[in-house]
């Protein structure tokens, strides 16, 4: 049995991997997707004191009192953040990093060092929550199904704005002997440069020439495959 985790990107939380967990799970597996702080059913603690290292403590704290070892850890876009900032914390606990599409920062940069066209992409904070930004459109995202458009438009909830200014901390191990994989979502491109630096490091990357940024949502089976190929 593996334990894979999960972590969610901007405006979502845990329910964003319904259609690639139980496809894990039918394999056997242990799948944990844990919702980030302010966010989703934890919205109820969403605030400008939310950000990019109050993430990287849900998860690491999770594998700690989980007493989980082995992981396999999978972020998606803003999650590649917070997945990074766990390789750096806890590398002990870890058998393996899959970024989707997803930030892969260097110590001491922001997602918004790493994407500087997302503050345009983003907009304002609304009055109502001055903390947080409302959810994009998603197809900006390349999200274009109906159905898709309609259930992630159900769920999504303000992001909070710390966590995209405030910049990677610098790792407190080393977790050089993690291996890693990256799949990119060519037809969405924002990770272009950042699979190029992956696969410069060392990474497995795996380029999906029809897959656009939600590859979970949009291709679960493929992904799944990816995931418990690992094995």
């Amino acid at each position: 049995m593996t334990t894979y985790v999960l972590v969610h990107g901007s405006w979502a939380g845990g329910w964003n991997w319904a259609r690639l967990r139980p496809l894990l799970e039918a394999e056997g597996h242990r799948v944990l997707c844990p919702t980030l702080s302010g966010l989703a059913d934890r919205g109820h603690l969403a605030g400008d004191h939310i950000g990019l290292s109050t993430h990287i403590e849900d998860v690491t704290r999770l594998l700690t009192w989980e007493d989980l070892d082995r992981v396999v850890l999978v972020g998606h876009s803003y999650g590649g953040m917070v997945v990074t900032g766990v390789l750096g914390t806890v590398p002990e606990r870890i058998a393996h990093v899959v970024y989707l599409d997803a930030f892969r920062p260097e110590p001491g940069r922001s997602a918004f060092d790493v994407l500087p066209m997302l503050p345009d992409l983003f907009g304002e904070p609304p009055a109502e929550h001055p903390w947080g930004w409302a959810p994009v459109d998603l197809t900006a995202l390349g999200l274009t199904d109906a159905a898709d458009l309609d259930w992630m438009a159900a769920k999504c909830t303000p992001m909070p704005t710390r966590t995209h200014r405030e910049p990677l901390p610098h790792p407190g191990r080393d977790a050089s002997g993690v291996p890693v994989t990256y799949v990119q979502a060519a037809a969405a491109p924002f990770f272009t440069e950042t699979a190029r630096q992956a696969a410069a490091a060392g990474a497995t990357v795996l380029t999906w020439p029809d897959a656009a940024h939600y590859v979970h949502v949009q291709h679960p089976e493929r992904t799944a495959r990816v995931l418990l190929d690992l094995r």
